[in-house]
């Protein structure tokens, strides 16, 4: 394989000096490959080079990387140790020479392919770095040849050169991968950690178990002593769901679950063993597909509770490091599933102590409130409502209200109660940000896409993929950008500024504004495209004057809260001071409430909250008639379209001042206002 050329001598020593550099530091195999080809061409004859390395897990040889694909077609990358010249090169530790591979008897099988494809030269060498024998370096060529001993040691020295880097590559793997066992630790840790419900628990630990192991499926199980019966608690599937749990316990006799929970210990199954285990559920489960299998019983320091099942649908066969790393992760499930089972039998205790009176009114008030949400008057209730309705769709939704009404409280109870909830909610205070970064705030930029972007950034969008993106004050947007956040939108796709590669994104919308965008619409401040795109399904945030039934109940909220982050200790609120702010009429809304509260509970030395009334303001401009964002003319639409509903009935449970959560004087004076007479009524 040597090529004939004059200073044959000189041509080895400077290959193996290009050699040097071109193999080291190579982080992977098949650029490892590529290094060697380049230098190696200049003095050995070879059309393909590749790296066969042994696997002692599986006892196999393992084809890792090649200078190109093969001409003919290999029919598995993995051999057993007899099967194949690698084999026997690892094995006997000397180079193998087969200058025709016609002429080969020894493995008819392998030696197929090759001469298929016109490959009759073959030459391997052991790669093997001091007493560690790595696998093997293989040369094939189209021609018939058999190289002398001066070429087979050259072969053998460029292999000693490439074994250092396969070895420093292989151990630089196993250090990755123990790195990622302790992660899968960690985040199975922070998983039992962090949540309660036992699927989206388990789904969770199942996933980060398969970045580091094969597994198709995975089953918690509890184990009932008394009734010697296996009730499936938890599943998760990597793949394709192939069955459900209908936690309808079954018999453990003929199960691996049996003797995992009789041992202690782990039951291994590399393939399917229906004499040994007979239970008709296994079979069913090895009649679904799955071939291999795992059960570590779940044991704690007072009991087994149940199993730990992990089913493979490949007959890959389960390393001693697989098992020992379930063993870890099922000691820990174990823990978290005694405290959750325990959690739940104190939960059963209260809930029968607990009167139906108590009961009643915490259902009431967790139908009522979502979120941070507090209040009870039919205004709020509607709002609920909406909020309930629209959460679980994709669609947008756009919050109208006053300064201060809780929009974005609203927009996070509809994310939290929405299928994005467990991504995240990704919030943009428009106004805050100068008009001039708001595009590159919203999209992200490359770097050098203008001065002073010396690396890229993450837009908002971005952040907010396959979750929720929360534009609030959505009216301070400048008119040049509208454009851009449209297609944004509506297409779910933009490029970053100075780029020019289209991100796609899965995201829900949520505006809020309160300004009144029809307005700026017909002013030509606000696209009109836009604006229908955002008002899909829009949310009105009542006033808070015209949620007065809510107004004791969050002055006792506030109260409650400001109290305990100060350390006070207020007992009542006089009623005075409660009707005084029950009758404001709180121009800043909840938001103003809120600082009242906060500034009172500063002032209180004792268990009766000394009230700091805002400045009473009883002229006509503190109770608007209409909400700043809306028009005269819509206004008046919503005060009709109410009085025919309630068939112009205004006061009363059923009347048009209840349906739109105010009271019937104020309803009145609004009536009066806006010109609306008898017609309607």
């Amino acid at each position: 394989m040597i090529k004939p050329v004059d200073h044959a001598a000189d041509g080895v020593y400077r290959a193996l000096f290009e050699l040097a550099q071109s193999i080291s530091g190579h982080g992977d195999l098949q650029s490892l490959c590529h290094g060697l080809e380049r230098s190696l061409h200049q003095v050995v004859e070879f059309d393909y080079l590749g790296v066969a390395l042994y696997d002692a897990a599986h006892d196999v040889m393992r084809l890792h990387a090649t200078t190109g694909p093969l001409p003919f077609e290999i029919r598995t990358t993995v051999a057993a140790i007899p099967d194949n010249p690698a084999g026997w090169v690892w094995q006997q530790q000397k180079p193998l020479v087969i200058p025709d591979l016609s002429t080969e008897t020894r493995w008819p099988e392998f030696v197929a392919g090759p001469l298929q494809a016109d490959i009759h030269g073959l030459t391997m060498v052991p790669l093997t770095n001091g007493s560690r024998r790595l696998g093997v370096l293989g040369f094939g060529g189209h021609a018939v040849y058999e190289p002398g001993e001066t070429e087979l040691a050259f072969l053998q020295r460029v292999a000693s050169e490439a074994a250092v880097t396969v070895d420093a590559y292989l151990t630089q793997q196993q250090l990755t991968h123990e790195r990622d066992r302790l992660q899968v630790l960690f985040d199975v840790t922070n998983a039992l950690v962090s949540k309660l419900a036992p699927e989206e628990l388990f789904s969770s630990i199942s996933e980060q178990l398969s970045r580091i192991i094969k597994l198709d499926c995975a089953v918690l199980t509890l184990f009932d002593e008394t009734t010697g019966l296996l009730e499936p608690y938890a599943l998760h599937f990597t793949g394709e769901r192939l069955f459900e749990v209908d936690r309808t316990p079954v018999k453990v006799e003929g199960l691996p679950s049996e003797e995992a929970l009789r041992s202690g210990k782990a039951v291994v199954l590399n393939e399917p063993d229906l004499a040994r285990f007979p239970s008709p559920e296994y079979r069913r489960i090895v009649l679904l597909g799955y071939r291999s299998s795992c059960s570590i019983p779940l044991v704690t320091s007072n009991r087994t509770l149940g199993t730990l099942e992990i089913g493979r649908a490949g007959d890959d066969p389960w390393t001693t490091e697989d098992v020992d790393l379930l063993v870890q992760v099922a000691r820990q499930i174990a823990i978290a599933a005694e405290n959750a089972l325990s959690y739940r039998e104190l939960a059963k205790m209260k809930e029968k102590l607990a009167t139906e009176k108590l009961y009643l009114e915490d259902e009431i008030r967790s139908d009522q409130n979502l979120s941070n949400m507090v209040g009870e008057s039919p205004a709020f209730r509607a709002l609920l409502k909406s909020a309930q309705v629209v959460a679980p769709t994709d669609a947008t939704v756009l919050v109208l209200g006053e300064t201060g009404t809780g929009k974005e409280l609203i927009a996070r109870a509809i994310h939290d109660l929405s299928t994005r909830k467990s991504r995240t909610f990704v919030k943009v205070n428009c106004p805050a940000i100068p008009a001039t970064l708001l595009e590159s705030e919203l999209f992200g930029y490359e770097k050098g896409a203008f001065t002073g972007a010396l690396m890229q950034k993450i837009g908002r969008f971005e952040l907010a993929d396959h979750g929720t993106l929360f534009l609030d004050e959505v009216g301070e947007i400048p008119l040049e950008l509208q454009s851009k956040l449209l297609r944004a939108i509506q297409e779910q796709e933009f490029e970053r500024l100075g780029g020019n590669r289209t991100i796609h994104v899965d995201i829900r919308v949520i505006a809020a504004t309160n300004r009144d965008l029809y307005a700026m619409m017909e002013a030509g401040t606000f696209r009109s495209d836009l604006y229908y795109r955002l008002h899909v399904f829009p949310i009105q945030a009542p006033p808070l004057r015209d949620r007065q039934p809510d107004i004791p109940l969050l002055i006792r909220y506030f109260t409650q809260k400001y109290a305990q982050r100060m350390n006070r200790r207020i007992e009542s609120i006089p009623t005075a001071a409660m009707e005084a702010l029950a009758s404001y009429a709180w121009p800043g809304n909840i938001r103003e409430l809120q600082n009242v509260i906060e500034r009172s509970v500063i002032l209180t030395q004792g268990p009766v909250l000394q009230v700091a009334l805002p400045e009473p303001d009883t002229s006509v401009a503190a109770v608007p008639v209409r909400s700043s964002e809306l028009s005269l003319r819509r206004e008046r639409d919503r005060i009709v379209r109410a009085l025919k509903d309630a068939k112009g009935v205004v006061g009363g449970p059923n009347g048009a001042a209840a349906r739109l959560g105010l009271r019937r004087t104020t309803l009145q004076s609004r009536m009066m206002r806006l010109k609306i007479g008898r017609e309607y009524r």
